[in-house]
């Protein structure tokens, strides 16, 4: 039998539609899962609590007088929250003022800056203030200057002199306004109203810091959200509670405040994990603040976490108004399906203080089972959710899955939960990212988890290569097709029932076995399809006379 020249492109096109219709109502159920296990995710699940904070002086935390304790408090808002990662938030954080934006600020109103984003076209940063100027006869005039920032200067138009940034990251909260160039490897202060840029010395090529965020860092904190509690001390007067240091008080480093002189120290976030200070007067890092905690998940990963493996991280730095001096920070992060929560607490020297995971009760009430497990089986019907994930994940094609264990870690999280063919959130995955053990143990254990998806692919496989072989297909394409649906399943088998060639079969005289008439040889025995000659008889009537 000889196979059409465009066999192969109607196979792939076919196979591509099947794959996507067919990945499309699995995602959705899966969706439908996870949605529910983390609706039924109770408040010791997802809430985190460190008291005292470490970071109050000794002298007020011992106050005899003191009701409560200082504390920092992590809690994970909204556990479905991670699920709307999708489509529309994509379009979001690309948006006007959105995560992964050019736009630093905007604003509609009348004064102060109208707006300030980063020009990739010129590779300056643009901006525009609008005010007011008091002219010579007293009347007052309405005045917008336009301001463009380079690495060599500012100045009120695009000039080539000023140089170009071409990858930026920036903190536009502070001021002056701070931001970092990757290619440039090097932190720039820029005074637009002063029309001053300060330069800060440049990375060495052997200093491995890779700055991805400064000042303000956070990521996704629509989930996350991460606050201090001041100490509560009774009163004298009227036996009343009142707040020693009130949270106006509790003034972060990167906040601005007329009552307040900003810490000469800011934030800078490595894409390692590490959390440096940042010398805002010499652009030069003054030593290390701490790192993002690592959530004890599922599979535990014995690696320190990077902000591309965590769903939502939050970092507070702590200063008190009294004497202006950065005392250390507390970093909450959320793991990358959004079961474990992790908070920290580092002095002013980077020394970890105190650091815990969310915990669930056991059934003896103490609180020391991962929440990371109790998610999935602590509460009720969470193992039937469970359950159904794992059966959704194994009707997904056993190549993909392969694929998933492999680049588990390589997809950045948030991303993860709109991935629909390459799954890092599924179980095979979470065992992908385990460094712990042997490599080959992993691997057979990965394999297992996907037992249920191999043995349907191999009886998808066996039936498509008997039905081959009775339609009559080459070998070579008997082959191709069995190993087409032993990676794929039942997408394979779909496409194959559908490429399928729709011919009857007939008996063939010698074997007994199904032939197709359309073959000059029956593709069972070899046998030649012999068809009685027909000869025309000799007599014809016409017009019923001879």
């Amino acid at each position: 039998m000889r196979i059409p020249q465009n066999y192969c492109v109607k196979v792939l096109a076919t196979g591509i539609i099947v794959l996507i219709l067919l990945s499309l109502p699995l995602f959705w159920a899966r969706w439908f899962c996870k949605s529910l296990l983390g609706d039924m995710m109770p408040m010791d699940y997802r809430t985190v609590e460190i008291e005292p904070c470490g970071l109050v002086p000794s002298e007020i935390e011992s106050d005899p007088n003191v009701l409560r304790h200082s504390g920092v408090h992590a809690h994970i808002i909204h556990p479905e929250a991670s699920l709307t990662l999708g489509t529309a938030d994509y379009f979001s954080d690309i948006a006007q003022e959105g995560r992964h934006s050019n736009i630093y600020y905007l604003d509609a109103g009348d004064e102060g800056w109208e707006w300030i984003y980063f020009d990739r076209r010129i590779g300056q940063i643009n901006s525009r203030l609008a005010g007011v100027e008091k002219m010579p006869d007293g009347t007052l005039m309405r005045k917008k200057v336009q301001f463009y920032a380079g690495p060599e200067g500012v100045s009120e138009i695009p000039d080539k002199k000023l140089g170009k940034f071409t990858s930026v990251v920036a903190d536009f909260d502070s001021s002056p306004l701070i931001l970092y160039d990757r290619n440039l490897r090097r932190f720039f202060a820029i005074n637009l109203k002063d029309r001053h840029v300060t330069k800060g010395p440049q990375l060495s090529e052997d200093d491995p810091r890779r700055p991805v965020d400064i000042g303000r860092v956070s990521k996704n904190p629509e989930i996350l959200d991460l606050f201090w509690m001041p100490p509560n001390i009774k009163t004298s007067e009227n036996n009343q509670d009142r707040v020693l240091y009130s949270r106006r008080i509790h003034i972060p480093i990167r906040e601005r405040d007329p009552d307040y002189h900003p810490d000469r120290y800011m934030l800078v976030l490595d894409e390692s994990g590490q959390i440096d200070l940042l010398d805002k007067e010499t652009l030069e890092f003054a030593g290390p603040a701490g790192r993002l905690p690592a959530p004890e998940t599922l599979f535990r990963a014995d690696k320190q976490a990077t902000p591309r493996d965590l769903l939502a991280y939050r970092i507070l730095p702590m200063a008190l108004k009294e004497d202006h001096k950065y005392r250390g920070l507390f970093a909450a992060t959320v793991s990358r399906e959004g079961t474990v929560l992790a908070l920290a607490v580092f002095d002013e020297k980077g020394a970890c203080i105190e650091s815990k995971d969310t915990r669930a009760k056991d059934s003896r009430g103490s609180r020391n089972v991962p929440s990371s497990s109790a998610v999935f089986f602590g509460t009720p019907w969470a193992p039937v959710m469970t359950i159904g994930k794992f059966l959704l994940e194994n009707l997904h094609p056993p190549i993909l899955s392969l694929a998933s264990y492999f680049t588990a870690g390589s997809i950045e999280a948030a991303s993860g939960h709109r991935a629909m063919f390459l799954l890092p959130n599924s179980f095979i995955a979470m065992k992908g990212r385990d460094a712990r053990g042997n490599i080959a143990a992993r691997f057979l254990y990965a394999l297992f988890l996907i037992l249920p998806s191999i043995v349907l692919a191999i009886l998808l496989a066996v039936r498509v290569g008997k039905d081959a072989a009775v339609v009559g297909l080459p070998q070579k394409t008997r082959r191709f097709w069995t190993l087409g649906t032993l990676a794929f399943g039942p997408a394979g088998y779909i496409t194959y029932r559908l490429i399928r060639p729709k011919i009857t079969l007939v008996t063939c005289a010698n074997c007994g076995n199904s032939r197709r008439p359309d073959m000059d040889k029956c593709h069972r025995c070899g046998s030649k399809w012999d068809v009685p000659e027909l000869i025309p008889p000799a007599w014809r009537v016409l017009n019923g006379a001879e």
